[in-house]
């Protein structure tokens, strides 16, 4: 369940709405098997003016990653087939064999109890949201895995 996460951008707090001209728009890979879920994450992300690709599992996720074109995928963790930590896994193990930069991925789940967080930054991961979602925790967590993106490739 997302409870009242789904409000519509206008009824957000302006504080909670990062300024556009600052930030460029981020180019999402969301992968989550809940439709509801989906249309959640995405009028979440429409005030940022993120271009959102959604997807519904870990594998379609791995097609669509690697067809390029993203700054941060936003993954799920149960998910039916491949799961979240698998594709994490799979993404990392594809960009070292294949010398393609790291893109930043985050956790978007209900299971986020702390021996559950470690699995997911040991797979890979740069960060984590629990479910249901606040729109401040996940802005933030967009932020700061592009921001430490950013300065890594800076390096």
């Amino acid at each position: 369940a997302v409870s009242g996460a789904a409000l519509p951008a206008a009824a957000l707090p302006e504080t909670v709405l990062p300024a556009a001209t600052t930030r460029p728009r981020p180019r999402v890979l969301a992968a989550d098997d809940n439709p509801t879920n989906q249309k959640v994450l995405a009028a979440i992300l429409a005030p940022l003016g993120a271009e959102v690709e959604l997807v519904a599992d870990g594998a379609a996720c791995i097609e669509a990653w690697k067809r390029g074109g993203h700054d941060i995928i936003l993954m799920d963790i149960h998910m039916p087939g491949m799961d979240g930590v698998e594709a994490a896994r799979t993404i990392r193990d594809l960009e070292r064999a294949e010398g393609r930069p790291r893109i930043p991925i985050v956790a978007v789940t209900a299971s986020a109890l702390a021996h559950q967080v470690e699995g997911y930054l040991a797979a890979g991961m740069d960060g984590h949201v629990a479910k249901p979602i606040e729109v401040t925790k996940l802005y933030a967590a967009i932020e700061t895995a592009m921001t430490a993106a950013r300065l890594a490739d800076a390096a």
